[in-house]
């Protein structure tokens, strides 16, 4: 199996509205599987954190959410999967990444109970393994429709916070 990584970043002071039709409102990203993975795709590790501009970010409780797409929306931005290994035909892209922006959003329940849900401060970190016994897959489907989006749900981001994201795969 081959592990490929990828970052996003959300919207600055992104809202804790759900998404609707073009409107990403609290979206932060879709993490999409491929047709051509000849399987499924193992997200094997997800860190979250937040960046405030240039001064320390307002501490304050956040939420993120995952969600089951189950169509991809149009993406406007696509952010690549990049190969961890530097062999011969393995540092290619895997596509089509992790979309970061839509004219629109991905069908998915955008409602609580959600499928995942995770709650940190502004001022750390959290860093989810998912490693052996544990798997967080995607089965791709017909046109790559099949994902997990992340959207803040709660509390708003304040003014210039934006949410980071850094994600390992395994196809």
């Amino acid at each position: 199996m081959t592990r490929y990584t990828a970052t996003a970043e959300s919207v600055a002071a992104i809202s804790s509205a759900a998404p609707s039709g073009g409107t990403a409102n609290g979206l932060i990203c879709n993490l999409l599987g491929n047709t051509l993975s000849g399987g499924r795709v193992l997200t094997r590790r997800l860190t979250l954190g937040v960046r405030a501009g240039s001064a320390a970010p307002n501490s304050q409780q956040l939420t993120v959410a995952f969600a089951r797409t189950t169509a991809r929306g149009t993406a406007t931005t696509t952010n690549p999967w990049n190969g961890t290994e530097g062999f011969a035909g393995v540092t290619a892209p895997y596509s089509p990444g992790i979309d970061v922006a839509w004219s629109a959003v991905p069908t998915a329940t955008w409602t609580a109970p959600y499928f995942w849900e995770v709650s940190f401060n502004t001022q750390a970190t959290v860093d989810l393994p998912w490693e052996l016994l544990e798997e967080l897959g995607i089965q791709p489907a017909a046109a790559n429709a099949n994902g997990i989006a992340l959207f803040n749900v709660g509390n708003a981001l304040p003014t210039a916070h934006l949410y980071t994201l850094a994600c390992e795969i395994e196809i």
